[in-house]
C-alpha cells in the first residue's frame, strides 16, 4: 500500500533555520523527521505540547469561551427571548444616561 505524502512550506528567519538545523544535525535528526515526530505527537495525543501552548492571555480567553459554551442553555428563559435585543436596549439606556450628564 502506497501512502500519500503532503508537503509543508514553512517561512522562518534564515538564522533560526540555520541554528535549528545545526542542533538537529548534531543529534542525527533531519528537519523532516523532527516535523514528522511533532505531527505524530499531535495525532496521538490530540493536544499541543505544553511548551507550544499559547500565551496565558489567549488561554484565559479560550477558558472563558469554554465556560460560556458550557453555560449555554442552562438558564430557563421565556420562549422567544432575544438576548441580543435585550443587550441593545441596555446599551441604548446606558448611552442615554451618559448623554444626560
Amino acid at each position: 500500500m502506497v501512502t500519500a505524502t503532503g508537503t509543508l512550506n514553512v517561512r522562518l528567519p534564515e538564522d533560526l533555520k540555520r541554528h535549528g538545523g545545526e542542533v538537529l544535525a548534531r543529534s542525527g535528526v533531519s528537519v523532516s523527521q523532527a516535523v514528522r515526530c511533532l505531527f505524530e505527537h499531535l495525532e496521538q495525543t490530540q493536544e499541543v505540547p505544553s511548551w507550544m501552548e499559547v500565551e496565558p492571555r489567549e488561554n484565559a480567553v479560550a477558558a472563558r469561551r469554554q465556560l460560556l459554551r458550557s453555560l449555554a442553555g442552562s438558564a430557563d428563559l421565556p420562549e422567544g427571548y432575544d438576548a441580543r435585543q435585550d443587550y441593545r436596549e441596555h446599551l441604548m439606556a446606558r448611552q442615554a444616561f451618559r448623554g444626560e450628564r
